[in-house]
């Protein structure tokens, strides 16, 4: 059973996964992660009648993302990879953004990173730290809009020429901590990990405040 521990941003989620889904949580724990992530995860493994001996992985969003949030879950997975000798492995913050909708289309996957800048992904490209000035630049077609989409957002996509922005509504806008946890088990079934010892945080930028 793999665990995925996403943290990114101000919507915590944790995942259990062994193939399928076997349990799930999304909330909103603001920026109050350090308190509210463990006792999630007993509750969590509670219903399910989940114990650490049946955990085989452990899985953790890398970022771009909030600082603060992006420490407490990599401290978190690796705390617990260390303590059940478990394999690590890390996802990046937007690629398990896209992931539910990798068979949609093209897409447009940003987290706010504070300051009007965005950390950003088209498609399969490397993310990047960006302005809402340059959001969508470069960009034609049809396009799935994924993350942080408020209205600022809209309408700088909305400018850019021969640029047909779609926006999947709520839905869109959360990571599935399950897409954290089928990008790092596919990993898993590989026989890959990641070393505990230097894994890091994708940040892109300075800190936020």
């Amino acid at each position: 059973m793999l665990l995925a521990i996403d943290t990114a941003t101000s919507m915590g989620g944790l995942a259990l996964f062994d193939g399928a889904v076997r349990a799930e949580a999304v909330w909103d724990a603001g920026r109050d992660h350090g308190a509210q992530l463990l006792p999630q995860l007993t509750l969590l493994c509670e219903h399910l009648r989940c114990r650490p001996a049946d955990l085989t992985a452990i899985a953790v969003t890398l970022g771009p993302g909030s600082w603060s949030g992006l420490r407490v879950g990599l401290a978190t997975a690796k705390g617990l990879a260390l303590a059940l000798d478990l394999p690590l492995l890390g996802v990046p913050t937007l690629a398990a953004l896209r992931h539910p909708w990798r068979e949609h289309g093209a897409t447009l996957a940003l987290v706010r990173l504070g300051r009007d800048r965005y950390g950003v992904a088209d498609d399969d490209d490397p993310p990047r730290n960006v302005t809402l000035a340059d959001l969508g630049l470069g960009r034609s077609g049809a396009l799935w809009v994924l993350g942080d989409c408020d209205d600022a957002v809209r309408a700088v996509l909305a400018a850019r020429p021969g640029l047909q922005p779609r926006y999947p509504g709520a839905l869109g806008q959360v990571r599935r901590p399950a897409a954290t946890a089928e990008l790092a088990w596919a990993r898993h079934q590989r026989g890959e990990a990641d070393d505990c010892a230097t894994l890091e945080p994708i940040y892109l930028g300075d800190a936020v405040r």
